[in-house]
C-alpha cells in the first residue's frame, strides 16, 4: 500500500521515492504527494525524475502515469507536483466548504449534490431554491468566515464514533471502519477526502461568478473563484456595475431594479408592437392576380410572430399568396402561398435575396430569409412581389 505523504502534509511540494512496480506508463511509488483525486478535487499533476505525471489511479495504492520513462523498480526517485495548481485547489476546495456552510445556516435545508473543483472550473450542485440576493448574503458571509482566519483541520474518526452526528457525512459512500473528517473552526464540519489550506485566510477571497439551473440532476449549479482570480474578478465587475449605472443613468446600488424596470419597460414595448402589428397586418387589402389574392406589405420592425401568424390564416383560409418584408436592423422576407398553388416560396426567397447578399429556408409553401442592408428593403420586397406575381400567372396559364 502506498505511504500517502499529502494526508500527512499537503504543503509537501517535493520528495524522493523508490519505485515498487512498472507497468507500461504507470509507475508505482512506496510513497507520494501527489494527491489522486477524489471528494470533487482534481488530481495533482507534477514531475518524477524531471518526467511529467499526467493522470492519477487509485485504488489501495496509488498510480503515476509517466509517458515515454525508462523508470526501473527499485529505481530512487525525485518527485516534485505542481504547486501553483495544488495551491489553487486547496483553496477551492476549502471555500467550497465555507460557501455551503455558509449557504446552509442562511437556507437551512438545501442538499449538496456534488462539487467540482478544478484548475478552471469551481462549483456547488445543490438542491434547494436559491436566488442572486441570496447569493450576495452568502457571500458576504463566507468572506467574513475566510477575513476571520479559521483554523482548518483534519482528522480521523470511527465509522461509530457519536461525533459522526454533527458531521456532514453520507456513510453509505464511505468505503472503510475510518471517516476523514474536515474542522473549520466552529463553522463546519463535513466528510470529506480532499485537501485543504491550513487556514480559511489563505483563501484569499470568494466571488460566486455564476448561478445557473443544474435539472435534472440537481436544482442550481454555484460557481465561484477563490484568491486572485476572485479579488480581480471582483474589482472587474465591480467597473462593469460602474460603466453600466453610468449608461442607463442609474445609482450603481440601484442598477439591479433599475434594469428590471428596463425589462418591464422593453417587454411593454413588444407587446404594444405585437398589438400594432397585427392592426396594421389586418388591413392590407388584397390585389387580384387572377384568381389569387395577394397581400404584400413593407413594415418597419414589425413583429415576427404576428407576420408568421398573419400569413399562415392567410393561405390556409383561401386561395392566397403573402409577401411581407420587415426592416430594423436587418430585412427579413416571408415568402408564403396555399400548398395547393405549388409555388416555390424557397426558390422565391434566395432568388430575391441572393443579390444583397441574404438567403432563406424553410418549406416550398412557406419560406423566409434575411439580408444584413436593411435599406435594400424596397427593392427586395418589390423584386418579390413580381416573382410571385410571374409564379401566379404561369398557374393561371397552365390552367387555361
Amino acid at each position: 500500500m502506498t505511504i500517502l505523504l499529502y494526508a500527512a502534509d499537503p504543503y509537501m511540494t517535493s520528495f524522493e521515492a523508490r519505485v515498487v512496480s512498472v507497468k507500461g506508463e504507470w509507475v508505482e511509488l512506496d510513497k507520494t504527494a501527489f494527491y489522486p483525486g477524489g471528494g470533487g478535487q482534481d488530481p495533482d499533476l507534477g514531475v518524477i525524475d524531471g518526467m511529467r505525471v499526467t493522470e492519477l489511479r487509485s485504488d489501495d495504492r496509488i498510480l503515476h502515469r509517466v509517458p515515454g520513462h525508462a523508470l526501473t523498480e527499485g529505481q530512487v526517485v525525485t518527485c516534485s507536483i505542481d504547486w501553483d495548481r495544488r495551491y489553487d485547489l486547496m483553496k477551492g476546495h476549502t471555500g467550497e466548504h465555507v460557501l455551503f456552510s455558509a449557504l446552509s445556516r442562511i437556507r437551512p435545508g438545501v442538499e449538496l449534490i456534488k462539487i467540482a473543483i478544478t484548475p478552471t472550473r469551481k462549483s456547488v450542485m445543490i438542491g434547494g431554491d436559491v436566488n442572486w440576493d441570496l447569493m450576495r448574503e452568502v457571500q458576504e458571509s463566507v468572506n467574513d468566515s475566510i477575513a476571520a482566519g479559521l483554523p482548518v483541520a483534519e482528522s480521523l474518526v470511527r465509522r461509530e464514533d457519536p461525533s459522526l452526528k454533527e458531521t456532514r457525512v453520507k456513510l453509505d459512500r464511505i468505503q472503510g471502519d475510518e471517516v476523514r473528517i474536515v474542522q473549520i473552526g466552529d463553522l463546519d464540519r463535513a466528510a470529506c477526502a480532499g485537501i485543504h489550506v491550513g487556514n480559511t485566510s489563505e483563501t484569499g477571497a470568494l466571488l460566486i461568478t455564476k448561478l445557473v439551473s443544474a435539472k435534472p440532476i440537481g436544482d442550481f449549479e454555484i460557481e465561484f473563484e477563490v484568491g486572485d482570480k476572485a479579488i480581480r474578478g471582483s474589482l472587474d465587475l465591480a467597473s462593469m456595475e460602474l460603466h453600466a449605472a453610468a449608461t442607463i443613468g442609474s445609482n450603481p446600488r440601484d442598477l439591479v431594479s433599475a434594469l428590471a424596470n428596463m425589462k418591464k419597460e422593453i417587454q411593454n414595448t413588444k407587446d404594444s408592437l405585437k398589438k400594432l402589428s397585427r392592426d396594421a397586418l389586418r388591413n392590407i387589402k388584397p390585389q387580384a392576380v387572377g384568381s389569387v389574392r395577394l397581400y404584400a406589405g413593407l413594415f418597419d420592425g414589425i413583429d415576427k410572430k404576428a407576420l408568421m401568424d398573419t400569413a399562415n390564416g392567410q393561405i390556409r383560409e383561401e386561395k392566397a399568396a403573402c409577401i411581407f418584408a420587415s426592416k430594423d436592423d436587418r430585412l427579413l422576407l416571408l415568402v408564403a402561398c396555399n400548398p395547393e398553388m405549388n409555388i416555390d416560396c424557397i426558390k422565391i426567397v434566395n432568388e430575391t435575396l441572393k443579390p444583397v447578399g441574404g438567403k432563406g429556408g424553410g418549406q416550398k409553401n412557406f419560406a423566409m430569409g434575411g439580408a444584413p442592408l436593411p435599406e435594400v428593403a424596397e427593392r427586395v420586397h418589390e423584386s418579390a412581389v413580381n416573382a410571385m406575381c410571374r409564379a401566379i400567372q404561369d398557374i393561371n396559364a397552365t390552367d387555361a
